[in-house]
């Protein structure tokens, strides 16, 4: 389903050196970079992967992604940083996510650090609700869990953050109106219950999907590219972030340009630091520039826009490239990097159907259940030998 991105909540912080410097110590880093796990793309040799080693799926939600920062003041108030991989900061006061076991809700969590999304769900009545869908907990009361595997992470998150926050507000019903979003832990299935992601949980959403999310269940939690973290799409919904560049037909008048018409479209690719190179035109017809945007016809230029690669519609309307436009990527301050967009490539050139994935379950949960049954029997013997 098409779903609106939503903004991350708060006010925005002008100046995060002093937040920057916490997240960084708190994290064990030299100095600050955005410290979110990042995905790379799903192709034939991580099909094989996610049979030798057990992976979580999750539906890959059309949100945006946000860590959070919990901490509490001087004056022992609540406060929520919310921070991007633009490096924006924005604090949400009186936040509560209590600790576990005061009933009283009183005492909040600090120097704990969350993963998780943004999204925009539309609900029943046709109104829109704001959820931080929650997946991974980086440090909890100081104590860093960047070494645990996913599983002791999540038991972490599931405990020691969402359960005393629903509790408080299952006990205080009237606190759910008054909160600027909900929280919600994100479901993820072990990768053989693929079929129920894809028959039961996506059919469900409130909100838009564009493919599926596998992170391994053993692995540390790798801040930056992290190739324990696989990313899979549709074909048609594999997408890169470009930069923008806009060049308009010129007229007789010199330094005059034409802005009636329908410009070129330049979808520029990262290289780092300010450099770009030029690596396709934006697939799109002389109709749709003017419906969607000739009322802006320069805004576009310098942006940051999500397009998707779609050869059918490229060959249906002979256009002269398969990327098409999805949206602004406003919450970006760089397109892809080269190497993600090489990854892609990859992906779209190797790349696995949903048929092909489903028709691996069977041999993924064989491989599953013999890796169980050999840590039980090693673990048996070990009992046998202590005894």
């Amino acid at each position: 389903m098409a779903s609106s991105v939503p903004e991350i909540p708060g006010e925005f912080i002008n100046d995060p050196s002093k937040l920057k410097e916490k997240v960084a110590s708190l994290l064990g880093l030299n100095s600050y970079k955005f410290p979110g796990a990042q995905p790379v793309s799903f192709g034939a040799k991580q099909l094989k992967e996610i049979e030798e080693e057990d992976f979580f799926v999750a539906e890959k939600s059309d949100g945006v992604r946000c860590l959070a920062l919990l901490s509490v003041n001087q004056r022992k108030e609540p406060e929520v940083y919310l921070f991007d991989r633009k490096n924006n900061f924005y604090i949400v006061r009186n936040f509560r996510f209590p600790i576990p076991g005061d009933p009283t809700f009183k005492k909040c969590l600090k120097n704990t650090i969350i993963d998780g999304e943004f999204v925009l769900d539309k609900e029943e009545d046709g109104t829109m609700q704001l959820r931080f869908l929650l997946f991974d907990c980086l440090c909890i009361e100081e104590k860093v869990l960047l070494t645990r595997g996913l599983m002791r992470r999540l038991g972490y998150l599931k405990s020691d953050v969402i359960k005393p926050h629903q509790e408080m507000i299952r006990k205080n019903p009237h606190l759910r109106k008054r909160l600027p979003f909900l929280v919600e832990f994100k479901e993820q299935q072990f990768t053989h219950h693929l079929d129920v992601v894809f028959n039961e949980i996506i059919p469900k959403l409130k909100h838009g999907n564009d493919g599926l999310i596998f992170t391994s269940v053993n692995a540390p939690y790798s801040m930056g590219t992290c190739d324990k973290m696989l990313k899979w799409k549709p074909l048609n919904e594999n997408s890169v972030d470009f930069k923008v560049s806009l060049t308009f037909p010129g007229s007789n008048l010199p330094g005059v340009k034409d802005f009636t018409e329908k410009p070129r479209i330049d979808l520029l690719v990262w290289q780092g630091g300010n450099d770009y190179q030029f690596f396709a035109e934006l697939g799109i017809t002389d109709q749709e520039w003017r419906k969607q945007f000739g009322d802006k016809p320069k805004y576009m230029d310098g942006k940051i826009i999500e397009c998707n690669y779609d050869p059918e519609i490229q060959q249906r309307l002979q256009l002269k490239s398969p990327w098409r436009f999805m949206r602004y990527r406003n919450d970006k301050s760089d397109g892809n990097h080269q190497s993600t967009v090489d990854n892609v490539i990859r992906s779209i050139r190797d790349a696995v159907t949903k048929e092909e994935l489903i028709e691996c379950m069977p041999r993924i949960k064989e491989a599953c259940l013999k890796r169980k049954q050999e840590l039980d029997d090693r673990q048996q013997t070990k009992k046998i030998r202590q005894d």
